[in-house]
């Protein structure tokens, strides 16, 4: 996972460029103070990562829950 976060930082940055362009100014300083609080140090490398499971179909549902063995009604 930890690869592929400054190639998805660098889409994000360039589809930002071109979405400030035709935001008004008081949504683009909301957007940008939001982006800067995790785009210059995402993740410490000794950090570990951690990602959800794709749970939308009941399969994959039923599977986590009895891979973490814990019934979710």
């Amino acid at each position: 996972m930890r690869e592929y976060i400054e190639t998805n930082l660098t889409e994000i940055r360039k589809y930002l460029k071109k979405r400030k362009k035709v935001i008004s100014s008081l949504d683009n300083n909301s957007i940008m103070e939001e982006f800067k609080e995790w785009s210059k140090d995402p993740i410490p490398e000794k950090e570990s990562i951690w990602t959800l499971p794709d749970l939308t179909s009941n399969e994959r549902l039923k599977n986590f829950c009895r891979s973490i063995k814990k019934e979710i009604r």
